[in-house]
């Protein structure tokens, strides 16, 4: 991987660009294909006027005898629990038990089903936890479906240009040129660096999106704030008309609604899910959240909002009954707009924290978690705290069997990728993370004065 690396950020632009539209047909690759195809027009033709929960409790029992033949983890769990199948109500998913993101990163391997999953990836997760997972095409495809078909509802079909805010290292730490996004030219897709968002370089940001005249901004809400911010500072438009806008991976709060909208002069559509896989929610034209009932079930668990997840669309890596992390606000509301699925009044658990980086400007919660992807499940928390423009230190908990001194070099490089290398990252290894007075545990503290 660093060899990789090392070669396309010595690589010219205009290679990079090639390496990046190579990268995005692998992807179209995975994406799209018949199952694609034939969920699309599944979507479009679907009667809404039937009960979703027929068809959930028809999706549910189908991945449970699934994840029952081929997944050793949960043999043993419905062995061990009694676990009798098919189900004849929605209401017997409780007697699975609940799935922690401890128990998933000890046992990666028993959650991997005997089956062709070449999809592959890590998360960070809102833990700061690293986590493997495993997707077979059929649902990669089914997924990107159900975005699509979101998006699709706005407008904004696939093949039209869009520019996305991305957390992917796509430039040099310390290139010269403003040239910060590449171009993945298959998806028809401006990728446009998260970690260049500075004053200075929003004009060249501005110039390029007047240039390229995407149809749709997607990605990270808190990267496009800033340049929706300087638009409105400066008395300054777009010269082109969006459809609409379509944030990812944080929480977009009704301020941060109000000024993207004001700025972009277009609406946003907020949209849900995760790198584990997350059911799918989005938002319809009455600015209702809909669960994507296909793709899973959501239940309240715990106090103070936070929710389990099953997600049908993780035969590779199975989650039942998972804590993700998360917390929303459902409803037992329904909505005008012809989905027919469950509304959830709000998503209440994305975090939008961030560090200051001279080199980089602003990196965001989001991204600071995904530096345990390069370890070997090694790191069981992450936790950065900021002093100084540049001086953080980054908390870990090690796990005592998997962490080795070499991890430390990895964690400190990841780091220094993220915020330049001019910042002096301390690492610090501990048995616990410091708590906030409302017994939260931050990925993100912010002490500079």
């Amino acid at each position: 991987m660093a060899l990789k690396e090392d070669f396309y950020y010595k690589s010219p632009i205009f290679i990079q660009n090639i390496l990046t539209s190579l990268y995005g047909k692998k992807l179209m690759q995975e994406r799209y294909g018949p199952e694609y195809e034939a969920k699309m027009k599944d979507l479009r033709e679907k009667d809404r006027t039937v009960d979703y929960r027929v068809e959930q409790l028809e999706r549910l029992n189908a991945f449970l005898l699934f994840v029952q033949a081929h997944t050793p983890y949960y043999q043993k769990l419905f062995q061990e629990h009694d676990i009798r199948l098919p189900f004849t109500s929605l209401e017997q998913l409780k007697t699975i038990p609940i799935l922690e993101k401890e128990t998933l990163r000890q046992q990666n391997e028993a959650f991997m089903s005997n089956i062709d999953a070449p999809v592959r990836g890590r998360t960070g997760g809102t833990s700061g936890k690293s986590l493997q997972v495993a997707f077979v095409r059929e649902d990669v495809q089914e997924r990107m479906a159900h975005l699509d078909y979101f998006k699709e509802l706005h407008g904004f079909y696939s093949g039209m240009r869009r520019a996305s805010f991305t957390g992917r290292t796509l430039t040099a730490v310390d290139q010269k040129k403003p040239i910060f996004w590449r171009m993945n030219r298959p998806l028809n897709q401006l990728l446009l660096s998260i970690f260049h968002m500075k004053e200075e370089n929003f004009p060249a940001y501005i110039a390029e999106l007047n240039r390229f005249r995407p149809a749709a901004l997607d990605g990270t809400p808190t990267a496009m704030l800033e340049i929706a911010q300087y638009l409105l500072k400066n008395n300054l438009r777009l010269e082109f008309q969006l459809v609409a806008i379509f944030p990812t991976s944080e929480t977009v709060t009704p301020e941060m609604r109000h000024l993207l909208e004001k700025a972009f002069q277009a609406p946003v559509f907020d949209q849900y899910g995760s790198s584990e896989g997350a059911p799918i929610i989005s938002e319809c034209r009455e600015r209702k959240l809909h669960l994507h009932h296909e793709t899973g079930i959501i239940e309240p668990y715990g106090e103070g909002g936070e929710v389990v997840v099953t997600c049908f669309t993780t035969r590779g890596t199975p989650l039942i009954r998972y804590r993700i992390g998360d917390r929303m606000t459902l409803s037992d509301e329904r909505c005008s707009c012809g989905l027919n699925g469950p509304v959830i009044e709000s998503i209440d658990g994305r975090g939008t924290s961030y560090i200051v980086s001279e080199k980089r400007g602003k990196v965001f919660e989001g991204d600071i978690t995904t530096i345990a992807r390069e370890l070997p499940n090694s790191v069981l928390r992450l936790q950065v705290e900021q002093y100084a423009l540049n001086q953080v230190t980054l908390r870990y908990i090690p796990d005592e069997q998997r962490f080795v001194p070499k991890h430390e070099k990895i964690l400190l490089r990841e780091m220094q990728k993220l915020l330049g290398s001019s910042m002096q990252v301390t690492l610090e290894p501990v048995r616990q993370m410091k708590q906030e007075p409302n017994g939260k545990t931050l990925i993100v503290r912010q002490s500079m004065k």
